[in-house]
């Protein structure tokens, strides 16, 4: 055979080689990118089922609820759609029948309906602290991040965050295995007299496009207002910031979703109040470790607190908030500032 004769078949059945080569490991790395998108992806049906496991817990917490009309109402589903939502609760575990009609969360349920909205208020944190994300889009990528995170990667997120308290909408975050706090604040709508300054601590996320507006008028968690005059259906609030003083009209509607407390010139330390005064809570001062700790004792911005009783040497106090006691000492009653009520 002539040299010519067989290079003439060599290369190009070396060429072939190499594309058949080449297709193979295509098609393999293919594959395995598939399947870690698979691993890391999860049904349609649990996440629906997570959403409607989060509802349920923000609507009835571990209270029991009558019935899937019940329930329905509650979270603004239709009722077939919410039916086949609890046959997923149950089958997970995460949901229980009852005797007497109606369901209950499991203590499954609550665990995992907690964790899960840690995870979206962490992510939300997140979004907005490290990624520059605006308040108003954070929401459905958070609500994407939620269903995935591990645990141990919940941990990891939340020392990296330093622990912090609130997501950027003004919701407290709850402190691992521990139940979610209740909303901070008081509606603008009820609480806006004119001449009152108030400080917003939570903006309600559920409407995208009306959170955009509220935001896009300069409303969000830490600003304060000053209530310049009332009408049946127009608050006008004047907002004293960095680029000047402005007035801005707000819909009472609008205000239904803006919740605020108090923002006295001088809030008072809890510690330093007499026995038998009655309060509301403005702010909690201190890390987010410790203004978990106080959140979830009940000491919300917004909640009302009464001293009953003083140790003999001033230390602990005893306070009532919510229906229940608790002892403190002062030096963390003084980390909470509270109004004091004119006939407290």
């Amino acid at each position: 055979m002539r040299l010519s004769d067989f290079f003439s078949w060599f290369w190009p059945a070396v060429a072939g080689l190499l594309a058949v080569v080449w297709l193979w490991t295509v098609l393999q790395w293919r594959r395995e990118q598939a399947a870690k998108r698979s691993a890391g992806a999860l049904p349609h049906e649990r996440v629906e089922a997570e959403d409607l496991l989060k509802a349920a817990y923000a609507q009835h917490g571990t209270e029991a609820f009558e019935s899937v009309a019940d329930l329905a109402r509650a979270v603004g589903l239709c009722e077939p759609a919410v039916r086949q939502g609890m046959e997923a609760l149950v089958a997970f575990g995460w949901a229980e029948d009852r005797a007497e009609g109606g369901a209950r969360l499991t203590e499954e349920g609550e665990a995992r309906a907690q964790e899960l909205i840690r995870a979206h208020r962490l992510w939300e944190r997140y979004l907005v602290d490290q990624e520059g994300m605006a308040l108003d889009a954070v929401h459905a990528e958070a609500h994407h991040r939620e269903h995935t995170t591990t645990a141990a990667e919940l941990e990891r997120l939340d020392a990296e965050l330093e622990h912090p308290a609130w997501d950027p909408h003004g919701h407290a975050i709850p402190a691992p295995s521990c139940q979610v706090p209740s909303s901070p604040g008081r509606p603008l709508s009820q609480e806006a007299e004119e001449g009152s300054r108030l400080r917003i601590v939570c903006l309600d996320d559920a409407s995208t496009l009306l959170l955009a507006q509220l935001v896009a008028l300069g409303l969000r968690p830490g600003v304060e207002v000053t209530v310049v005059d009332r009408e049946a259906d127009v608050l006008r609030l004047r907002i004293d910031g960095e680029g000047g003083t402005f007035v801005i009209p707000v819909a009472r509607s609008a205000a239904d979703y803006v919740f605020v407390v108090p923002a006295p010139a001088l809030p008072l330390e809890l510690g330093r109040l007499p026995v038998g005064a009655q309060a509301q809570v403005v702010e909690i001062r201190g890390g987010g470790k410790h203004q978990r700790r106080m959140l979830d004792m009940g000491f919300v911005p917004g909640a009302e607190v009464t001293v009953v009783r003083k140790a003999s040497l001033g230390d602990p106090i005893e306070y009532r908030i919510k229906g229940t006691g608790i002892a403190m000492r002062r030096a963390d009653a003084n980390s909470i500032l509270v109004q004091e009520a004119e006939n407290g």
